[in-house]
Order: C-alpha cells, then sequence, then structure tokens
C-alpha cells in the first residue's frame, strides 16, 4: 500500500468524523456554508503549494502540474499557479519581492503557516532571491522546488541577455549570480529543504550541472527530458510529490477533530506503510522513496533515497553497478534512480573495468559509511543484502563480483563475461538482446550454462539491442526486490510452474537451470 493510499484512507475516516460534526451542528442552526467551512477545517492538510513559470512562461504552462498535485489529493484551493515580474523577463530581485507578497497572500488566505514553492527556469533564481533578501521569508517557506535552474548561468543566455533584463542576471559570470550564490546557496537550510531537478538533454541549461546546488538534494530526472518538458512530466512530478510526502512523513502533523467531551481534541495520525515490503507489484513505476546522488569522490557514484531509514524501512539492501566499455555514468542514471526510488542504495563504479573490483570498493566505501557516526548512511545499509548488475563490459563485472561471498544475487545486462558463471554464489538472471550484435545471445549463454551451482535464468529480451535497457527497469527491479528484499510479490514472475515471464511475449526466451526450476513458487 503507498503512503497515498493510507492517507487516503485516513482522509475517509476523518471526512466520516466530520459529517457527524455537521450533522450536529446543522440540528443547532449552524448554516450550510459554515458547515461546509467545518468539513474543510477538519481535513488533514499539505501546504499550499505555488508553481511558477519561467522567463516568458505563463501560469498555463504550469497547469499540467497543478493537475497532477489536485489528481494525488491536493485540495485544489491550496495549489496555485502565478507569474511575475513581467512573466520572469524583468529583474529578477523585483520578482523575488513579488513572490514574497504573493506568498504572504497565500498564507492570509488559507490560514496555513507555510508554502511549498514549485520553480521552474528563471524563477528558480527569483524564488532564491526571495529566500535570501526578504525578511522574514525562510519562515514562510517549508520546501524549495528548482526544476532546470541556472544557478550558476548558462551558455545559452547568451541568445536573449540583450532583450530580457533576467537573462542577462543570469549569464555565466554575472555579477548578480555571484551576490546570489555568496555565502550560502541554500539560504535557510535545513529548515527550509531544497530540491533541484536536472536532465541531460535539457539544453537551455547548459552544462546541465548549473541547475544543481550546493546543500541541496540534486536529483536527475528519470527519463531524459527536454527544458519545455519539465511541468508537465510525470517523473518530473513524482519526484517533488515523494519529497513532498517524505518531509511530511519526518515533520508530522496533527489532524485535531471536534469531541462532545470534556477531556480535550483528539488527534488522528496516520503511520506510513513499508515500501520495502511490497510495492503491489508496480516494478515499472517509480518507487516511493525521492532519490538523490552524488560521487565520493574515489570512483563511486552513490545513488540512494533521500531519507534512508523512513517509510517502513530501517535498512537498505545495496545494488553494485558497473559501466560499459564505451559509456559515462550519465547513460544509466535513470535505471539506477528508479532502483533507488525502490528503496535500493545503489554504489556506481564510475569509471568501466570489466571487473568487479571498483563495484566491491563502492561496497566497502558503504561498509565504511554503515559505521561511520554522522554519516547520514550511518546504520541505513542492509550489508547483508547486496546485489550486483552492469551493462556489458560492466555486465561481465558484476558476474566477476558475484564471485564475492558479499554478493547475494545479480542480474548482468548483455554481459561480456571474463570470469566463469561457475564462481556465482547466488541467483543469477543472465539479460541478452534478441537483436543485440554487439554481445550476440550465444555469449550471455556461455557464463548461464556455467552456473549450475545457483538458481540461473537465460532471459533474452525480444527486439532489444545492445541499448534496450529502458525496458529493463521492472524486471531488474522486481528480481532485486525478490532476492534482496524477500518480496515475494516478484516471485512469481520468475518461479513456479507457472511463473509469469515463462510465457511472457516480452521475452524472446525465458530458459531456467534445474535449480531455477526447482525453486518455489508463489
Amino acid at each position: 500500500m503507498s503512503t497515498t493510499q493510507v492517507r487516503g484512507r485516513g482522509a475517509a475516516l476523518l471526512a466520516a468524523l466530520t459529517a457527524v460534526a455537521a450533522t450536529a451542528l446543522t440540528l443547532v442552526g449552524l448554516s450550510p456554508q459554515a458547515t461546509a467551512d467545518l468539513a474543510a477545517t477538519t481535513a488533514a492538510e499539505h501546504d499550499p503549494v505555488i508553481i511558477i513559470p519561467g522567463m516568458t512562461g505563463t501560469t498555463q504552462h504550469m497547469e499540467p502540474m497543478r493537475t497532477k498535485f489536485v489528481a494525488a489529493g491536493w485540495r485544489s484551493d491550496r495549489v496555485e499557479t502565478w507569474t511575475d515580474s513581467t512573466s520572469m523577463t524583468g529583474d529578477l530581485t523585483r520578482a523575488g519581492q513579488e513572490i514574497g507578497q504573493k506568498v504572504d497572500s497565500v498564507l492570509a488566505r488559507t490560514g496555513a503557516r507555510k508554502v511549498v514553492l514549485v520553480t521552474w527556469s528563471a524563477s528558480t533564481l527569483a524564488a532564491r532571491s526571495y529566500l535570501k533578501n526578504v525578511p522574514g521569508a525562510q519562515d514562510k517557506v517549508s520546501l524549495y522546488f528548482s526544476m532546470a535552474g541556472p544557478h550558476h548561468g548558462t551558455t545559452t543566455a547568451s541568445m536573449c541577455q540583450y532583450t530580457y533584463v533576467s537573462c542577462k542576471q543570469f549569464a555565466i559570470g554575472s555579477p548578480w549570480l555571484a551576490a546570489l550564490n555568496a555565502g550560502t546557496e541554500v539560504p535557510g537550510s535545513p529548515a527550509v529543504r531544497y530540491t533541484t531537478q536536472r536532465s541531460t538533454c535539457d539544453w537551455n541549461v547548459n552544462p546541465s550541472t548549473s541547475a544543481e546546488l550546493a546543500g541541496a538534494t540534486n536529483l536527475q530526472t528519470p527519463t531524459c527530458i527536454g527544458h519545455g518538458s519539465f511541468p508537465s512530466d510525470t517523473g518530473v512530478f513524482t519526484q517533488i510529490k515523494n519529497i513532498i510526502i517524505d518531509h511530511e512523513t519526518q515533520n508530522p502533523t496533527t489532524t485535531t477533530t471536534p469531541t462532545t467531551t470534556t477531556s480535550g481534541p483528539t488527534t488522528t495520525t496516520v503511520p506510513p506503510t513499508s515500501p520495502c515490503k511490497s510495492v503491489n507489484g508496480q516494478w515499472d513505476a517509480t518507487g516511493p522513496f525521492a532519490v538523490t546522488s552524488a560521487s565520493n569522490g574515489r570512483g563511486t557514484t552513490v545513488v540512494r533515497p533521500v531519507a534512508p531509514g523512513t517509510l517502513g524501512c530501517t535498512t537498505h539492501p545495496v545494488v553494485l553497478w558497473n559501466n560499459g566499455a564505451r559509456s559515462k555514468l550519465d547513460r544509466y542514471m535513470p535505471l539506477l534512480n528508479h532502483l533507488a526510488s525502490h528503496g535500493f542504495i545503489v554504489a556506481a563504479a564510475e569509471g568501466n573495468a570489466g571487473n568487479g573490483a571498483p563495484m566491491l570498493q563502492g561496497l566497502d566505501y558503504l561498509t565504511s559509511e554503515n559505521n561511520r557516526a554522522g554519516s547520514p548512511l550511518h546504520g541505513k545499509v542492509d550489508l547483508a543484502n547486496v546485489g550486483a548488475t552492469g551493462h556489458s563490459f560492466g555486465g561481465g563485472a558484476a558476474i566477476d563480483a558475484g564471485a564475492d561471498p558479499r554478493v547475494d544475487a545479480i542480474a548482468p545486462i548483455y554481459p561480456l563475461a571474463t570470469t566463469s558463471g561457475s564462481l556465482v554464489r547466488g541467483p543469477a538472471l543472465f539479460i541478452a538482446g534478441q537483436n543485440d550484435t554487439i554481445i550476440v545471445p550465444i555469449v550471455v549463454r556461455t557464463p548461464y550454462n556455467q552456473a549450475t551451482q545457483v538458481p540461473a535464468i537465460f532471459a533474452e529480451q525480444r527486439g532489444a539491442d545492445h541499448y534496450g535497457i529502458p525496458a529493463l527497469h521492472g524486471a531488474i527491479t522486481s528480481w532485486f526486490r525478490l532476492h534482496l528484499m524477500h518480496d515475494d510479490q516478484a516471485r512469481g514472475l520468475y518461479f513456479g510452474p507457472d511463473c509469469a515471464y515463462c510465457t511472457s511475449a516480452f521475452w524472446s526466451v525465458f530458459e531456467r537451470n534445474a535449480k531455477a526450476q526447482a525453486a518455489a513458487g508463489p
């Protein structure tokens, strides 16, 4: 069950209590409007959300995101789209002051203590100017979201800096940006929680890393999208929604319900479920965790939940990753972000080695962080459940890492193996591409045929060439949720006489060795 579903059930209970209270008050002569006001005030509320477009953008540009908030359970009168100065083409300092006026207006209208700011492109800078320069601003904002913000400038400003004041302000090296970034880039943090989102396919913000802020949670979008797609992209919205819900879970508010007793008001709080146990078969969908990533500066990028140890998970299993021979980590971030959104901590080797050593160095690093007081991962890493995967040359590295006694399961993708499958110590899913001419399926069969000592599966992805990874997110996630999280809802995909993948059109071949055939089904 998702957090949203839990909130929905809590809302249903509150609705029932509200109905009883409303009936009683109607009997003593309360007007219909007053009864409606009571119903509104007894429901648990999110902080109001203000969604702001970028330079030359209109509120209509942000309507798809507003619609998603409402569909996800936000009250429509607590989600607003807004813009000025004038449509973010003018002075961004002035725009920040106008954001302050809008925030004050929303707080006065709703009675809320704080708002959530969801900003895009140039308005990301105006909102930061508000938080830095307007007295009291930091007490009025709970979360700040920056979608594709040119926080450190962009080369594309050269095309508009003589047309719009704001464009001149976000040119690389501008004095205005230097002043904004001086001191701290996240004013009011941690009381104000900062999150940025960027995409390597966004040509408006160049380089794309300009969209990150020192001290913020810096995310990449689940899929590679252009600048104009941020307000309508479901993956972007899901990241934002999950962080808001996670923030509310860590900073719970209680809902006071009217009562006729003299013992004072009662409070209702809804506990979260444990997404680590199940996502109800939604392997392809983005998981419930907001995600962050950072390099340790020693060859490993860690991709993980923003708030480990929350949403029912006390610790998080580890997935080790290695790149293909000619590919950089950016190519694989959608898969790694997807795994982290499902509660895994991913240790990704940043190079292109064809052996497991860099992957195991990542595991060593997570082991030290799990033991280090003050680390955000202290006590949060499930070192008893470790998997390994990688692409091509990196798939071969995953097989090599699978010989280490600390690695419990592997899922090499189109692997070029240099280590025998006979050395693997845990369940193995060997994935080939039906139309792969770089690592042809028969090459992948070799380590599969060797892995007779463990449950092993040879899965040939129908129609796939060497780069069919985007379609594999669900399969990789379900495999590791089964073996590392012991999520038995995934068992029927792979094991038992009626295994779902055995007859799925997704695979052109799905072959199980004797141990896999003997493994228990659901």
